[in-house]
């Protein structure tokens, strides 16, 4: 079944592909919705996954998924900083970027929901917070000389992290919001999935196939972010005696590609935009083979 649902995310993708290759779209449309999706879809999917039909007795579950979160965002750092000091700088950084930054939100979520359903939804998200707070942080300075003023006032006000607290605020709530509420918050949040993985599937069209050059940095690229990472962390599991859904989730988040935010954040801040790129779409269309053999290995 899982399997069946990584399948037809792909294939939302592929309309998203199509419909940029054949001009149903353009790169305006699709930054505009990507904003959309940041600033309100992805917002009231988190209030949303936080579902007060889960019972409080799932709160060790969600303590123990931000444990995972910050363990496997903790060893990606560390990792980045001593396996790349061969590479050029301007390499260098994207490639820390990326071994620590996953595409656990726009495709990440999707793929949680569908393991775990609601709680699997509500697990993704709050895996996602360390994301946040990193991407801030962490993410930022990688191509940054000086620190960003401003920088945790744009964490703490950063509309992931609010809904988050609005979220579990209504769901440790002894009432529930009327009915017209939750279901006008739920539809809102049905949008994010579908159009994430739309947005994801036309930037992938919008790269020049022709372009890209294999070279040592994208083939380690690839390596780490979909092989040399999810194996160690699923060993690590293993080795553990780590079984159930949060660390099937876990791993799931960290199988995923190299995050469209890669491309975003270098070319806002002076990175290597172009090598960016190529380590998303290589990586993302790899990546339908890598998901479904780590969901496999889980379910």
């Amino acid at each position: 079944m899982i399997l069946e649902r990584i399948l037809s995310i792909f294939l939302v993708m592929a309309v998203g592909f199509v419909a940029k290759k054949v001009k149903a779209v353009d790169s305006t449309f699709t930054r505009s919705l990507s904003t959309f999706i940041m600033s309100i879809a992805l917002p009231f999917a988190f209030v949303a996954s936080l579902d007060r039909s889960i019972p409080m007795s799932a709160l060790p579950e969600l303590g123990m998924m931000f444990l995972w979160s910050g363990a496997v965002h903790a060893v990606s750092i560390g990792f980045a900083a001593i396996a790349y000091r061969r590479f050029s700088e301007g390499k260098r950084r994207v490639l820390s970027f990326i071994t620590v930054f996953t595409n656990s939100v726009f495709m990440g979520l999707p793929v949680a929901q569908s393991l775990g359903g609601a709680k699997g939804l509500m697990l993704g998200a709050v895996y996602n917070v360390m994301y946040v707070v990193l991407i801030y942080t962490y993410g930022m300075s990688l191509f940054l000389e000086k620190a960003e003023k401003g920088r945790w006032k744009r964490i703490l006000l950063n509309p992931g992290i609010i809904a988050i607290a609005i979220g579990f605020a209504l769901w440790l709530l002894p009432f529930s919001l009327p009915a017209f509420a939750i279901d006008a918050i739920g539809l809102l949040a049905k949008l994010q999935s579908p159009l994430a993985l739309f947005v994801v599937g036309a930037n992938i069209a919008g790269i020049r196939i022709k372009d890209i050059r294999v070279s040592k940095e994208l083939v380690a690229a690839t390596a780490v972010r979909l092989l040399i990472l999810p194996l160690a962390l699923y060993g690590a599991q293993r080795l553990l005696g780590a079984e159930g859904t949060v660390p099937a989730i876990a791993l799931l988040m960290a199988a995923m590609p190299a995050g469209a935010q890669t491309v975003v954040v270098a070319e806002m801040l002076g990175g290597d935009a172009s090598f960016a790129s190529e380590v998303v779409f290589v990586t993302t269309v790899l990546s339908m083979l890598t998901i479904p053999l780590f969901a496999g290995l889980v379910v």
